[in-house]
């Protein structure tokens, strides 16, 4: 009878023995299972996020390049200061590297070099090239290799379009686009019509490119369907011999308002108008113009030469006046002056470009490396960012809490935000002063 009890004794310890290892069998494969399908597999061994830049180091986009670029250059600076960027997959943060090749300002090799820092290099992330054209052509890239890219130097209706739709999902834009900035324009010369002084003729010239184009289109149809005449309309394409006749014929004209959708040729738009003597109610002027180290440096002019000179594309427009946004302005200026110059501060635009790359930044501290991922948290998340509250809007101008979109030089050293009125950081200046 003992030997009975011993063996049955025995029987139920092998059996539990069973029962524990095929309970133990089970965890360990449920667990693995779950690590592997819900929180993906380890991430293979990484030392460093690698970030790919193309753009125009030499050549004609060269100079408004590295204006615009500074702030590549400045956030993985920052960044890389406080440790690098946090990857939360390998829990800790990475220091950033880059790699920049230059397009030489040709279209055609920095889609070559876009698609050598994807196959070849094989990047965690891409910086935007610099310009409007270059950054439409780039998109079909990051929408073939699913790269998710935050674009600051672009504006395009037509490519916002293909955003919307989800033929252009990996791209995002900072800047208005031509159908909200001639929105903008035609909302801010109503007001000044109706509140300030009587425009009736607005005179609208453009660099026959695609920036040109689009925003020159677009303002003239949006003042026209507010009911302003445009009876000047105007292309011309560079290197401008001179503006004299462009004048002569705005000048005969009898516009109150000029608008030259370009680039830094407005420079010498401004010096033909003073040379006949031909001063509008208002000038608004494209990119470049804007740029304190630029206008006030190599252009040549001072702050009360330029005072009621407007700029149409530089928003969301911050100003940099009070609290964090004025001491931003004044590292800026310690930041940037070995570079550029005396009275390097920020144009409008400035921060704004910083916070667009803060949000892609801070979607990888949220959600990690993976692209698809980084995409999603772009469309759909708000950030903070050195503007306020910031979120990217696909298809449309980015929209941050301290910021407004059209501004003017009012003989300081930066341009004032002027429109819309519940966020300006000064009055609008019309009729402005005759030139000096």
């Amino acid at each position: 009878m003992k030997n009975l009890f011993v063996l049955k004794k025995t029987a139920i310890s092998k059996m539990v023995a069973v029962v524990i290892a095929v309970i133990i069998i089970v965890a360990v494969v449920a667990g693995a299972a779950y690590y592997y399908y819900i929180l993906g597999p380890a991430p293979p061994p990484k030392d460093k996020v690698v970030i790919g830049i193309v753009q125009s180091e030499s050549g004609a986009n060269s100079a408004g390049c590295a204006l615009h670029h500074l702030y590549y250059n400045w956030i993985i600076e920052d960044y890389n200061e406080e440790g690098g960027l946090y990857v939360p997959e390998y829990g800790k943060k990475l220091p950033i590297e880059k790699i920049v090749y230059d397009d030489e300002s040709n279209l055609d090799k920095m889609l070559t070099l876009t698609e050598k820092l994807i196959t070849e290099d094989k990047v965690d992330l891409i910086f935007a090239p610099w310009s409007t054209a270059f950054c439409f052509a780039a998109f079909s890239l990051y929408e073939k290799y699913h790269y998710p890219v935050v674009a600051l130097t672009f504006g395009s209706d037509k490519a916002a379009e293909k955003m919307r739709s989800g033929e252009f999902k990996y791209a995002f834009s900072v800047l208005g686009l031509p159908s909200e900035t001639g929105k903008e324009m035609a909302d801010l010369l109503d007001y000044i019509n109706k509140n300030k002084t009587p425009i009736t003729k607005v005179g609208i010239i453009h660099h026959a490119d695609q920036h040109g184009v689009e925003y020159a289109s677009a303002i003239a149809y949006d003042l026209m369907d507010k009911g302003f005449q445009v009876p000047v309309q105007q292309s011309y394409t560079l290197p401008v011999a001179t503006f004299a006749p462009i004048v002569s014929t705005l000048k005969s004209a009898g516009v109150d308002v000029v608008i030259d959708c370009g680039y830094s040729e407005g420079a010498d738009l401004i010096r033909e108008m003073k040379a006949q003597n031909f001063n509008p109610k208002l000038v608004f002027i494209g990119p470049t113009m804007e740029v304190p180290a630029l206008v006030f440096g190599p252009f040549g002019f001072t702050p009360q030469d330029l005072v009621g000179v407007c700029y149409y594309d530089g928003w969301p427009a911050a100003s940099y006046k009070t609290g964090a946004l004025k001491d931003w302005a004044e590292m800026h200026r310690q930041r940037a002056e070995p570079i550029f110059g005396p009275k390097a501060y920020p144009f409008p635009a400035s921060a704004t470009f910083y916070a667009g790359l803060q949000c892609l930044f801070k979607a990888v501290e949220k959600v990690g490396l993976n692209r698809e991922k980084i995409r999603d948290a772009l469309a759909t998340e708000t950030f903070d960012t050195v503007v306020g509250k910031t979120k990217l809007r696909q298809g449309y101008s980015m929209q941050c809490e301290l910021a407004g979109t059209i501004s003017q030089w009012q003989g300081g050293d930066m341009m004032e935000v002027i429109w819309p009125r519940d966020v300006a950081s000064a009055d609008i200046i019309c009729p402005k002063p005759a030139w000096p």
